[in-house]
């Protein structure tokens, strides 16, 4: 057996009443050449006034035997031996009984005593003897039942007794395992019945006349069941007869409490606080009726009788039951943490509830539950404590601590990857359409291409795999390392606790999101993690410049081909609202959006480097296989050839999701939503795939969007009214050549929407017919999402045929200005911008039209002067322009389509340089990219929770609501990961994650409503699940948003969103014996140093913090922003200069940077989070500590009760029921010797704790 000393060590130092038996026994050991020290009559007699006595050296038994005197004590199966006869002597050792028989040896030793052996398998031995028959017969039956063996024999005997008692079913029926059963979950926002409170008074002592350690548990009798069940129980205090219990006991009407439900208070004394080893010491019933019988909350003390069989019961001391009722806070009242809009009333009479026994009463309890709005929308499976504790001033504190699982770490995970998969296909896309190369070029082709459907299938299975657990919302620490969940972050909880101090008049909500550290268990990672990685992937980049300061050619492509998406998403947004001032011809913002637009194309043209297409163009040139020679090997099997038939074969995604890249919705479901489309009056419509962004625009007599169902990156449908006029309007650019070479190459989709709705389906299916294969149908159109013939001949596609000549650069660049300039020209025409003074002479031309050569530039006036012409706008009859949109619409087309030029353009480039990649960078490249995705997700679904919390489970915070909507929250994450063996990973990991935040956009959107799932309700409900669009490289999440906070919220910029970022901060500090080793060896400088960057990020943000600070508004007469300055707080200057002292000095374990750093992000109305390997163990420490830091600096917590407060949270609160969850035992996972490592206020409390898995 493999024995901890130092648990040993203190185990056998325990007090007596944990021991079977102890006493002094002469043990027989070997000491060859000594002789034992023994006492004479007269030394025994002078060792009883002095401990340094004289004694006589004598030999006992064999010369190699010496026997000595020894202090033993019996527990269980381990007979442990001191140094000495004397109780206060070390521990030497332990003797395991076990697997041995008693043998008695005759009294023939020269010192008198009687003695016996234990005589062990395989004939070892063990002497031992006492000094009289009758202590030599009670240690031998002490012994004989000490064995394993003999205590589960008793452990079954009782079994089958109780199961003959029981009939099977449990004797301790918990109340959560009685709800699980029932399917039946805590709400809440539900009030209870009452929340009771418990003190004893007159407790008995035991023989020694030592206090208990009491314990008290209430059980409430199941009528249904017909059994008592567990409803709650209280923390352990040691050695106290008048014992105060802080936890308490909320009693609840939605289990089936009634007033006639029997209520059982039982008192435990707990002898040993490890095992729980308790015996009952007295019960007392009562009614609930008892504790309702006054909404002010009343008080009941009853006599605690003993059950001990065959005795008459006795009174073993007093329980005294106080409870209080709790009503939800109204629609008008508001907290200092989360207020509305409206002043809090005030109550002229003081209240405050009723007190224990120890301390004087007060009645007329007054407390109230916070509203929590949709919290059981957001999480699930709440777990909730409550407690009572004692302030400074005599008052009292009602503490609701509740935890909960977040519901979309399973669900908002799938969204990233979706979006990911289409990434994947992009890039697949642009390899795919440079063609097939030639050596030695082909091969890396094939490689590339590998290496994309590998990641594709990497991804697609993990979605896959998210999907077969929709059922789940919780990812528990022990399958921390399963690769088919590593994108679901580890053990995410809401750690929410409600506050409230009658006396001083104040209460809030403070909340904490836990999860484990953003890292990819699965991989593991010897480098230090993804910020090692990074840095040895940039170092050795052949690709950087010269001077060494900018990223390689394929860093700096892919970036400039997102941020022409970007632009171009952007101008075409701008157009869109253009096309509705038009529509309303509404001359009053034209100008700006047209000024906006010149800017953005400017930007879009500077963007891209001459220079790396002219080298992309010239490389094509030499190693592209021509169209011809791939004709004539039309039969041949080649590896590219072989890979994109792989791409037909490619399963891992349902048919509904073999989407498009650029079209998010299946090609069959697409023509069914076309055939949908019809106007109120019936018009007929004609459809034109137009790249606007995220909406369908409707140009119909009333303008008005419809939500596309699948968010798409570039793709919207315009639908325009079909009149003569308008199709004169949209084809008078068009050439009839273009128009038959454009017929020539006629997709499906073209088709199906360049015909109108009303036309004859047969004539439809017949043009369908002529291009689909034969054994083609909706599922064959929708199985090609991966053909990369078909993504590059798609319409919508800004890709190059492998057929196609690239258009030139300068061309391209001609086409957006040109373009851009007809389109403005045309928009300040119909502004009444264009000549002077235009506005008069419009009325002019309507009566007398002046006919302008087109071949010149200039022309004359009736008075002979000479005048400049504009191609654009000359020619044009204002009176006769009704339909300003169709004016508009065909320079918007043009310079759509050159912008897609430019994009398709980038793109070729960028995939140029890519496949001249190094192919072992590029692997390395690829992975380093998979875990870097494993931890984004797993950071952006832990910051969408919080958020969530934010907006949707409490009163909409004014405070908050401005930091929103000015600089973007403050999202604040503490770890407590060690710089030392697997936690460098993990810490690298955290620290690029939660720097990738910072490049997430947040966009507030009104929450959508769900129809009513059955046919008679009337009632919709909101949709609460945030979406995520973009790429990679530009993601947004949209969050939806209840109606109450929109009104909050101050008004979006014109034709703007209410967008925003926010401000990661990260901060870790080690604090078990790992980081007492890392700090050891010096190696910690890296922590340091990020920890001294993220404080200056976070004091940049105060700054910016302070100057939105005088424009808050005033809550309860002060000002709101000023809470830092509220009731027992420093101020917020002072907590930052605070953090800037602890950053900067060398102390060991400097904890404090992680309070101050707490501190301040609440007062900046900042989001909470706390991390570590788990979330399990050191987060329940560091979240408990949190709570009572609060109590004390905000609620006047009084000092002596800080250390009882925090046991009491660790031992019975949430964070121990998170252990349970995790791993099955409700044990933290720390040992002795890392407890002796930990700061003092990290360590939890005795029998909280145990060796088990973490």
């Amino acid at each position: 057996m493999r024995l901890n000393k130092q648990e040993m060590f203190s185990f056998a130092k325990q007090p007596s009443q944990n021991f079977d038996k102890e006493g002094v026994l002469l043990l027989k050991e070997r000491q060859d050449g000594f002789f034992k020290r023994t006492e004479s009559k007269d030394n025994l007699k002078v060792k009883q006034r002095s401990r340094n006595s004289s004694s006589k050296l004598i030999c006992v038994g064999s010369t190699k035997r010496v026997s000595s005197e020894r202090w033993c004590r019996l527990r269980g199966n381990m007979l442990f031996y001191f140094k000495s006869r004397e109780q206060w002597s070390e521990p030497a050792g332990v003797i395991l009984v076990e697997g041995c028989s008693i043998k008695l040896e005759p009294a023939t030793m020269n010192d008198g005593s009687y003695g016996f052996a234990l005589v062990f398998e395989g004939g070892v031995s063990q002497h031992l003897a006492a000094l009289s028959v009758e202590e030599r017969d009670r240690w031998v039956a002490a012994l004989q039942i000490a064995g394993y063996e003999t205590i589960r024999a008793q452990i079954t005997a009782m079994k089958q007794e109780l199961d003959l008692r029981y009939g099977g079913r449990e004797i301790e029926l918990d109340v959560n395992t009685w709800r699980a059963r029932r399917g039946r979950l805590i709400d809440p926002c539900e009030a209870p019945l009452c929340e009771v409170s418990f003190s004893c008074d007159n407790l008995l002592c035991d023989g020694h006349g030592k206090p208990p350690n009491p314990m008290l548990s209430l059980h409430v009798f199941m009528p249904f069941e017909g059994r008592w069940v567990q409803y709650g129980r209280t923390e352990v205090i040691k050695c106290n007869s008048n014992p105060n219990f802080l936890h308490t006991v909320a009693l609840r009407a939605s289990d089936g409490l009634v007033k006639e439900s029997k209520l059982r208070i039982s008192l435990y004394n707990v002898r040993e606080p490890i095992s729980q080893v308790a015996t009952l010491l007295g019960r007392a019933e009562l009614q609930l009726k008892q504790l309702i019988q006054d909404e002010s909350g009343c008080s009941v003390r009853l006599a605690l009788k003993s059950i001990t069989p065959n005795i008459e019961a006795y009174t073993t001391g007093f329980v005294t039951a106080s409870s209080w009722t709790l009503k939800v806070e109204s629609n008008h009242s508001s907290t200092e943490s989360t207020p509305c809009k409206s002043p809090l009333k005030q109550d002229p009479a003081v209240y405050s509830h009723r007190r224990s026994y120890s301390l004087p009463s007060r009645l007329g309890t007054k407390l109230s539950l916070p509203q929590q709005g949709e919290l059981n929308k957001i999480y699930t499976s709440p777990f909730i404590r409550t407690y009572r504790f004692h302030s400074g001033l005599g008052g009292d504190i009602c503490v609701h601590e509740t935890m909960a699982e977040s519901r979309m770490s399973f669900t908002f995970p799938q969204q990233l990857l979706q979006l990911w998969i289409n990434d994947e296909k992009e890039l697949l896309q642009e390899v795919a359409g440079m063609g097939e190369l030639r050596e030695p070029w082909h091969s890396k082709q094939i490689q590339l291409l590998d290496r994309h459907l590998h990641l594709l299938h990497m991804y697609s299975q993990a979605k896959q795999n998210l999907q077969n657990n929709k059922d789940r919302n919780f990812k528990p620490s022990c399958q921390k390392d399963d690769r088919s969940l590593e994108f679901v972050p580890i053990n995410l909880h809401l750690q929410r606790m409600w506050v409230q101090n009658d006396t001083l008049r104040r209460k809030g909500l403070y909340d904490v999101i836990t999860v484990g550290a953003f890292t990819s268990h699965a991989n593991k990672c010897k480098a230090g993690g993804l910020l090692r990685l990074l840095q040895q992937m940039k170092e050795s980049d052949p690709n950087i410049n010269e001077d060494n300061q900018g990223p390689s050619k394929i860093s700096m492509a892919h970036d400039t081909v997102q941020a022409i998406k970007q632009l171009r998403r952007e101008v075409v947004e701008s157009m869109r609202s253009l096309m509705k001032l038009a529509k309303e011809k509404q001359t009053q913002g034209m100008l700006p959006l047209c000024e906006e637009m010149i800017k953005k194309t400017k930007i879009l043209l500077s963007l891209w480097d001459t220079s790396l297409v002219e080298e992309a163009m010239s490389f094509l040139e030499e190693f592209k296989v021509s169209s011809t020679l791939e004709c004539d090997k039309a039969d041949v099997l080649t590896p590219y050839r072989r890979i994109t038939q792989q791409l037909l074969n490619f399963k891992p995604l349902p048919e509904d999701e073999l989407l498009s890249p650029d079209l998010s919705t299946p090609v069959d479901e697409r023509l069914r939503l076309i055939n949908c489309w019809t106007t109120d009056d019936g018009d007929t419509l004609t459809a034109e795939i137009v790249h606007v962004g995220e909406s369908l625009i409707v140009d119909t007599s009333s303008f008005q969007e419809i939500p596309l169902l699948c968010e798409t990156e570039e793709t919207v449908i315009k639908i325009l009214d079909q009149d003569e006029s308008n199709k004169s309007s949209l084809n008078d650019e068009v050439s009839p050549v273009a128009e038959n070479e454009k017929d020539k190459e006629t997709s499906v989709v073209d088709i199906v929407i360049r015909n109108d709705f009303n036309t004859d389906s047969e004539k439809l299916d017949e043009e369908i017919k002529q291009i689909l294969p034969p054994d083609s149908g909706p599922e064959s159109i929708s199985r090609q999402f991966l053909d990369t013939q078909a993504m590059c001949n798609s319409p919508t596609a800004n890709y190059y045929k492998p057929t196609d000549e690239p258009e030139p650069w300068d061309l391209t660049q001609l086409n957006i200005e040109a373009s851009m300039m007809c389109l403005v020209s045309k928009v300040k025409f119909l502004c009444g911008r264009v000549g002077s003074p235009a506005v008069r002479l419009r009325a002019q031309n309507s009566r007398k039209m002046s006919t302008h050569s087109s071949s010149s530039d200039v022309s004359k006036d009736c008075d002979g002067n000479v005048k400049r012409i504009n191609k654009f706008t000359d020619g044009l009859d204002f009176s006769a322009m009704v339909d300003w949109a169709a004016e508009l619409r065909p320079p918007m087309r043009k310079l759509r389509q050159a912008m897609d030029g430019l994009l398709k353009t980038a793109r070729l480039t960028h995939s140029v340089l890519r496949v001249q990649q190094d192919s072992r960078a590029a692997m390395k490249a690829c992975s380093i990219q998979y875990r870097r995705d494993i931890c984004f997700s797993q950071a952006l679904t832990s910051l969408v929770s919080g958020l969530m919390a934010k907006l949707w489970c409490a009163k909409p915070d004014p405070r908050f609501l401005l930091v929103l909507s000015t600089l973007g929250p403050l999202v604040e994450f503490e770890t407590l990961l060690s710089y030392h063996g697997d936690e460098i990973a993990m810490w690298g990991d955290m620290v690029v994650a939660v720097e990738d935040l910072c490049t997430v956009t947040f966009t507030l959107a009104h929450a959508s409503t769900e129809k009513p799932s059955s046919q008679g309700s009337q009632e919709t409900k909101p949709n609460l699940i945030p979406r995520v669009t973009g790429c990679r490289a530009a993601l947004s999440v949209i969050l939806p948003v209840p109606e109450v906070v929109m009104s909050l919220l101050p008004p979006p910029p014109a034709g703007g969103n209410r967008s925003f970022h926010v401000t990661p901060v990260f901060f870790n500090i080690g604090i078990n014996e790992k980081a007492t080793l890392a700090e050891g060896l010096g190696k910690t400088k890296p922590q340091e140093k990020s920890n001294i960057d993220n404080f200056e990020r976070l004091n940049d943000y105060y700054n910016r913090y302070k100057k939105i600070s005088d424009l808050s508004l005033p809550i309860h007469g002060e000002n709101s922003f000023r809470r830092s300055a509220s009731y027992g707080a420093p101020p917020l200057a002072n907590l930052v200069e605070g953090l800037k002292v602890a950053v900067h000095s060398k102390k060991s374990k400097n904890v404090e940077v992680l309070h101050l750093a707490s501190a301040i992000c609440r007062s900046m109305n900042g989001l909470r989070f706390t991390s570590c390997k788990s979330a399990k163990d050191r987060t329940g420490m560091a979240a408990t500590l949190e709570q009572c830091n609060i109590l004390v600096a905000e609620y006047n917590l009084s000092d002596n009760e800080v250390q009882r407060a925090l046991d009491c949270m660790r031992s019975e609160g949430c964070r121990m029921e998170n252990t349970r969850k995790n791993i099955g035992v409700s044990k933290y996972a720390f040992n002795t010797l890392q407890l002796l490592t930990f700061p003092k206020q990290y360590r939890p409390p005795a029998g909280t704790f145990g060796s088990s898995e973490t």
